[in-house]
């Protein structure tokens, strides 16, 4: 074989091998798994937080005597704190970087130390490389709180804020996502199934 044939057979595997690491995803694929880790570091960061700790609420309302009405809510649960967590906790994508499963090619977003250690999942993926350094995820993240406020903050002032919240909000709400919400054990009343 002369060399022109040897350089174009060798362009033709460049090409097909960059076709294998080729990562294709769309901003609502990058906007769900940004959204999904979003609420999993609120439930964490909360999750920190005295869960018996009250705080007075006052509104704009007054009694009879022209004092403002306040209440007492949980802490965790008023708007003033969840607001405050919710102006920050986008600086936690900093920890984060986009990935595709090596078995299937499926996109991942990452978080690379996980209980203080390095993420196990980090073997199983190749990480995206990024002009900008990943950090798009803080600027979606802000979208995605920018978008969502009010559907966040309801989510979260609910009493119980259930295991499926990231599909509550992700999927239901925003509809970043597709994935379909928890269904619940059906309860056949203590007979068993004939």
């Amino acid at each position: 074989m002369n060399t022109m044939s040897d350089l174009i057979l060798c362009c033709f595997l460049l090409l097909a091998v960059a076709q294998v690491h080729s990562y294709s995803f769309t901003s609502k694929e990058v906007k769900c798994h940004v959204c999904k880790a979003t609420v999993q570091e609120l439930e964490d960061a909360i999750a920190k937080e005295d869960a018996n700790k009250m705080v007075d609420v006052s509104g704009f309302r007054l009694d009879a005597q022209g004092n403002s009405i306040s209440k007492r809510v949980r802490y965790i649960k008023s708007e003033m704190f969840l607001t405050e967590l919710m102006e920050k906790i986008c600086d936690k994508m900093d920890d984060y970087l986009k990935a595709t499963y090596k078995s299937n090619g499926k996109f991942a977003l990452l978080k690379m130390i996980v209980n203080g250690q390095m993420n196990p999942e980090s073997s199983l993926v190749d990480f995206v490389q990024d002009g900008d350094l990943n950090k798009s995820l803080g600027h979606f993240c802000l979208e995605v709180l920018d978008d969502n406020e009010e559907a966040f903050l309801k989510a979260f002032q609910a009493e119980e804020l259930g295991n499926d919240l990231d599909i509550k909000i992700c999927s239901t709400q925003a509809k970043y996502c597709d994935d379909a919400p928890v269904q619940e054990e059906y309860d056949f009343g203590g007979r068993e199934e004939l």
